[in-house]
């Protein structure tokens, strides 16, 4: 059995391998440049390490940001990562603060919508 997980237009488990590319920058400028120079760029994913985000604290800033980054984006998957402390990632946020952005992240639906598909 294949397991398969299904983001826009691509599905994870089935292919070729995906080419991710990482967004990682302190600001929102810095950010939204990156992105921009992807363009012409081959590949199916881009994740945004948030915790490098300086704004990382002000929920309504990230979505403010990820509506930015969809404009330029398009239909490309994004993958919307926080890495604490211990997993090497910048800052740290308590349980609540993470489970709340991430929360908010999701009812966006601006980091993409996907199904789980056992096949």
């Amino acid at each position: 059995m294949i397991q398969t997980v299904e983001i826009k237009n691509m599905k994870l488990g089935e292919g070729i391998p995906k080419i991710c590319i990482p967004l990682v920058a302190k600001t929102k400028t810095e950010i939204l440049e990156y992105a921009k120079n992807l363009e012409g760029v081959t590949l199916d994913v881009v994740e945004l390490r948030i915790d490098h985000f300086e704004k990382v604290e002000n929920i309504e800033a990230v979505i403010d940001l990820l509506k930015s980054l969809r404009e330029i984006l398009k239909e490309t998957p994004i993958l919307f990562t926080f890495r604490s402390l211990k997993e090497g990632g910048e800052k740290e946020l308590s349980i609540a603060q993470y489970v709340k952005l991430n929360c908010e992240v999701a009812k966006s639906i601006l980091v993409g919508f996907y199904k789980k598909n056992i096949i």
